[in-house]
């Protein structure tokens, strides 16, 4: 590993912040070759909060981590404003000096899909039993960012955002945010990736927190609903439970390996981390430009290239897919179309399939000119929580699936986000996630509920989302001595 060199020119940064606006943040910029974004990370994270963004899945784009926040925005359960919080935190302008990086520096964290209860009315009738925050967030004027797909050897670059108060000599500045990137450097370069131990010591199977006959009778009461005309779609989802056997960061490691997703990461906050294997995503802003990606519609790959094309041709010639997929595209340009400038919403990439690992899923990307009277905050609102984990119409069944579900849902179908301090952002939905919650994991799955769903069906179907991401933990971890994930199960 050899030394970091900062790249930003100093007289450069002076010239680029003489003129700033107001609330400006300057950029200062170093590289550092390393073998590999998340053994760097392994090394530089430690007690303080920490987070591991890959929003690629290996094709090209970027990828983020931080460690030790400058501070941390976090609203609580019961509290509102939770967007507003968020909104008073970014939207400032970024002076570059040069650098590339998307979100050099910002906010990195959480939504839960509990901050739809400040943008819906909802009943309010499940039981919120374990209190985590509403959102939560780190504060990181200081990150490391890369290039996907990435070669060992290859440069990270260390970025810091420092504010420009109009006052303090930018020489002055440019000093301080070079002695933050070195630091981060350093960090890398000397730190220990030994992650220590697990929360919990023995593993034990991942186990329904409410049971089958109790999942199957919300399946019913929802089916009620859609024969009454309430709803066409559900998503009903229950927790399932088990100690938390393998670390957090051993956990995403392996996931990384055995199933990489384009939105993936790992967020640690004291008592609470997730890891988070999600395909999707939610909303992306890119200055005035806005998208979503919705995905309905799901195959197996195939095991040779014959059957994996013979798969695609079944996905994409599917009517019931076919009519899903349209539904929630439409239900995706509406909720645009609520903060988009008018005639710019469009379906740039219609039913296009994307492979991953394990499956290829029916995908779809929709457009949108964020309004200039139109904040991020109000962008965030108009698609959360994500149309595809909601069903339509979206506000009537997010009420019912309110009613059918026993507990808060938490982080599951919230967004892990990065928010940069100029306002975009890079939302997922969060799926196929782990909550590490004290010392238990917390998995959440759903079934879409439609008329002719079979109870037991839908019941059977959670669990085997729920074995796919807890077998390849164990898969990956299975030669690893200090681990006993390899015994953990999901039982019916």
């Amino acid at each position: 590993m050899r030394e970091a060199s900062v790249v930003t020119d100093c007289a450069a940064f002076r010239a680029a912040v003489a003129d700033a606006p107001a609330a400006a943040r300057g950029v200062v910029e170093a590289r550092l070759a390393v073998d590999d974004p998340f053994d760097a990370y392994r090394r530089a994270r430690g007690e303080e909060p920490a987070f591991h963004f890959e929003t690629t899945g290996g094709s090209d784009g970027w990828g983020y981590f931080g460690v030790a926040p400058e501070s941390v925005l976090r609203v609580d359960a019961g509290e509102s404003g939770a967007l507003d919080a968020l909104q008073a935190e970014v939207e400032g302008p970024l002076v570059r000096a040069g650098c590339e990086v998307p979100h050099p520096g910002g906010l990195f964290g959480w939504l839960s899909y509990d901050v739809a209860r400040e943008l819906e009315t909802l009943p309010d009738s499940t039981t919120d039993d374990r209190g985590l925050p509403r959102l939560q967030f780190g504060v990181y004027p200081t990150i490391a960012a890369w290039r996907e797909p990435f070669e060992p050897g290859n440069d990270l670059r260390l970025v810091s955002a420092v504010p420009l108060d109009g006052d303090t000599d930018p020489d002055s500045l440019f000093e301080d945010a070079s002695e933050r990137v070195l630091a981060l450097a350093d960090r890398i370069q000397s730190g220990d990736p030994d992650v220590g131990p697990a929360p919990a010591d023995a593993p034990a199977p991942f186990e329904s927190a409410t049971g089958r006959d109790d999942f199957e009778g919300r399946v019913r009461r929802i089916q009620d609903a859609i024969l009454e005309g309430e709803t066409f779609q559900a998503n009903v989802s229950h927790r399932l439970v088990a100690p938390a056997s393998v670390h957090p960061v051993k956990a995403f490691a392996a996931l990384r390996e055995a199933n990489p997703a384009p939105y993936s990461g790992l967020l640690e906050f004291p008592g609470v981390d997730l890891v988070s294997a999600s395909p999707e995503l939610l909303l992306e802003r890119r200055g005035r430009d806005l998208v979503t990606e919705p995905i309905a519609g799901t195959r197996p790959r195939g095991d040779t290239p014959e059957a994996d094309a013979a798969l695609e041709d079944e996905l994409l010639a599917d009517e019931k897919e076919r009519a899903e997929h349209a539904m929630l595209v439409d239900l995706e340009r509406n909720d645009l179309g609520k903060v988009s400038e008018y005639g710019s919403v469009e379906v740039a990439d219609y039913r296009r399939v994307d492979r991953y690992s394990e499956v290829m899923h029916l995908v779809s990307e929709v457009r949108g000119r964020l309004r200039g009277s139109c904040t991020l905050a109000d962008a965030i609102s108009a698609v959360f929580p994500g149309g595809t984990i909601t069903g339509a119409p979206k506000p009537r069944t997010m009420a019912l699936v309110d009613d059918a579900e026993a507990t808060r849902r938490g982080p599951y179908t919230g967004s892990l986000a990065a928010v940069g301090f100029d306002g975009d952002a890079t939302l997922n939905i969060v799926i196929r996630t782990l909550v590490r919650h004290a010392d238990e994991y917390h998995l959440r799955v759903g079934a879409g509920v439609v008329h002719d769903s079979d109870p037991g069906s839908e019941y059977d179907e959670t669990l085997d989302k729920a074995r796919a991401l807890v077998d390849a933990i164990d898969d990956a971890l299975a030669d690893d001595p200090d681990d006993l994930a390899v015994d953990a199960e999901v039982e019916p």
